[in-house]
Formats: C-alpha cells, sequence, structure tokens
C-alpha cells in the first residue's frame, strides 16, 4: 500500500509569505546615509590656529560600514531566517585604492585569509579566498589586483572577479613584503624582504632586474618592508622603500641609483622606530607609517620633515600597530590600523590653486 503524500497548501504558504513579499521590492529602495558622515567638529592637523593640512574622514571596520540594506531574494530570506552577519575586519594589514574600489588584506580573517573588497559607492562587499595564506600588502594593477604572500612565496594577480589570473615569482621570490606597480613602464616591483631587494617583474612573469642587497650603504637594504612608485621628472620611475631595519627611507630610480636618502633610529621629530609603509600625495610629499611609534611622518623627498599625525591609541585619528597606508587618486590616505581592527581614513588638504 503507498501511503499518501501531504499535498502543499499553496494557498496558505501564500498567505504566509505575503506580509513578507514587500521586503523583497522595497528592501533596497532606502537610499542608505553617507559610508563617512561629517566629522563635527572636524579632526584636524596640525591644530588651530595653524592652516591644517590633514583631515579625519571616518573609518571601516568592515561589510556594515557599507550601510548596504538587502534587497529582493535577499531581503526575503532575511525576514524567514535572520539576516546573514556582516564580515569584520579582523587583522587588516594592507589596503589599496582604485576608484570607488577598497581592497583590505585580513590574514586572519574569520574562516581563512582573505582579501575583502568593497565598493564604496555600490555599497558591495566581497572576500575573496583564493587559497592565500597571509596576504601582507596590495596594488591595483589596472582592474586587476596584486596581492604579495610571504607564506606562498610568491606574488598572485587575481582579476576582477577574484580568481587567480597568474602566479608570479615562484622560485624567484624568497619573501615578499610589498608590491607597486608603475603603470608608465608596466613593471610590477616586488620587495624582497628575504632577498634585501627590489625586483621587476613583467606582467608575464619574467624577472626583468634586481635591485640592492643587504646592507646599510646607500641602495642597499635591510628587511624593507614598504615601497611606492614616485613619478620622477620626466616620467622616468622613482621608488621610495620604507627600509625598516636600516631606520630609513631611500629613493631610488629603476636602475638602482639612489636619489635621497634620510632617517635614522631614535625618538626624535624625523626620526624613526619601524618604518612600516610609505606612499605619496599628489604633490610627491612622503608618507611614513611607524609601527613602532603608532603615527605617520609626512615628508618632503629631500627629506624634510613637514607634519606628523597620529599617536597610540583607538580614538579618531590614533593607532594600534598600523601596518599599511596608500593613498588614493583624490589624496584620501587610506590606514590599515591592523590591532584596532578598522582602516582610518584622512584627507590631504591641498593649497589653494591660484
Amino acid at each position: 500500500m503507498i501511503a499518501a503524500v501531504p499535498t502543499l497548501d499553496f494557498i496558505a504558504i501564500r498567505r504566509c509569505l505575503a506580509p513578507l513579499l514587500p521586503l523583497a521590492v522595497a528592501g533596497g529602495c532606502a537610499a542608505p546615509g553617507p559610508v563617512f558622515p561629517p566629522v563635527n567638529p572636524p579632526i584636524v592637523w596640525p591644530a588651530p590656529p595653524d592652516r591644517p593640512r590633514i583631515a579625519y574622514v571616518g573609518a571601516l571596520r568592515g561589510e556594515a560600514d557599507l550601510g548596504r540594506r538587502p534587497a529582493g531574494w535577499e531581503a526575503l530570506r532575511a525576514a524567514l531566517v535572520g539576516p546573514t552577519p556582516p564580515v569584520s575586519f579582523v587583522q587588516p594589514t594592507a589596503v589599496a585604492v582604485r576608484g570607488t574600489r577598497v581592497a583590505v588584506s585580513d590574514p586572519a580573517a574569520a574562516g581563512a585569509a582573505a582579501v575583502h573588497v568593497l565598493d564604496i559607492e555600490a555599497r558591495s562587499f566581497y572576500s575573496w579566498r583564493p587559497g592565500l595564506r597571509f596576504p601582507i600588502d596590495l596594488a591595483f594593477v589596472g582592474e586587476d589586483l596584486a596581492v604579495a604572500d610571504p607564506q606562498l612565496g610568491r606574488v598572485l594577480l587575481l582579476d576582477a572577479a577574484g580568481a587567480v589570473r597568474r602566479e608570479i615569482g615562484a622560485g624567484l621570490i624568497a619573501r615578499p613584503a610589498a608590491v607597486a606597480w608603475d603603470h608608465v613602464t608596466r613593471e610590477l616591483w616586488v620587495l624582497d624582504a628575504g632577498q634585501h631587494a627590489l625586483l621587476a617583474f613583467s606582467l608575464e612573469g619574467e624577472l626583468l632586474r634586481s635591485i640592492g642587497r643587504r646592507g646599510n650603504a646607500p641602495g642597499e637594504f635591510n628587511f624593507p618592508a614598504g615601497v611606492c612608485v614616485l613619478s620622477g621628472a620626466g616620467g622616468a620611475t622613482r621608488l621610495a622603500v620604507a627600509d625598516a631595519m636600516n631606520f630609513r627611507v631611500q629613493i631610488v630610480d629603476g636602475a638602482g641609483d639612489v636619489h635621497a636618502l634620510f632617517g635614522r633610529k631614535g625618538d626624535a621629530a624625523g626620526d624613526f622606530s619601524f618604518p612600516r609603509d610609505v606612499a605619496a600625495d599628489s604633490d610627491g610629499h612622503l608618507y611614513v607609517l611607524d609601527k613602532h611609534f603608532e603615527n605617520v611622518q609626512v615628508f618632503d623627498q629631500a627629506g624634510r620633515l613637514l607634519l606628523a599625525f597620529g599617536g597610540q591609541g583607538a580614538a579618531p585619528g590614533q593607532f594600534n600597530l598600523p601596518a599599511g597606508i596608500a593613498i588614493d587618486a583624490h589624496d584620501r590616505v587610506w590606514i590599515a590600523d591592523t590591532h584596532n581592527r578598522r582602516v582610518q581614513v584622512f584627507q590631504y588638504l591641498k593649497e589653494a590653486q591660484p
């Protein structure tokens, strides 16, 4: 005898779902508030009455800060079984920015090491985990993203969907610490802390040349930690390197010639304790992130100290073992504030143009 199969009461189901269906339509209609609300009173450096040069913009701690509301079937599912918990940063170590896209490396992300990719305008959030072990630094290469992973001993080039397009440097890189893209020469620069050298690669993975070796003479490095590409005279490549254990910054060109060198170990203004990363604004000022001082010192390219901001703590504009800095096309300064589990954002205030 065949048991009777209970039939679905579609009318009853429709009645149950009817109050929820408007959520699927209207869940995303209400405009979210700004990702970075106005800061009032402003937080600026230097303090008044001096003219401000740096202004605090806000912070990102993860997906929830985008203010995105579920829509469509996502909203319906949230109404039925509850919302999916938003992803929060656990150990943000580096940040890269292109347009409205922000990439944050997170070696200790829940589940596995990840790179989180946020779109500030579209309010989208994705976590990419393409076999990463310890993503330590990032650089956008057009729409792709280069990820330096010292535990893999290579750089992964990810496409716009987070899939591995190419692996670069396997067997050639000892321990990548940082990565930078020169869009003029179309060279990918990898700072190798294991070989104490700068390596230039083509996007096809060919090693083009190596600059530096271990030492403390000009052009030599001692566990370098951060690098950024500068625009030199006539568009020539120059690179600023945070030469961590030599407690200095070096500016070198693509052939390895040294154009500037400044800094020393100490606790006076302009000295360093652990220069962890470096970035440049549109006026060519160098922002040196010091992991132990937990601040940022701003220099011109001759090494003259212009400004410092930050300090130990968890308040806006304070840091706890920060590890990465990037400056976008709008002179916004993004800092991976690692042990505060956030990315802080600042604005460089340019001189008014005549």
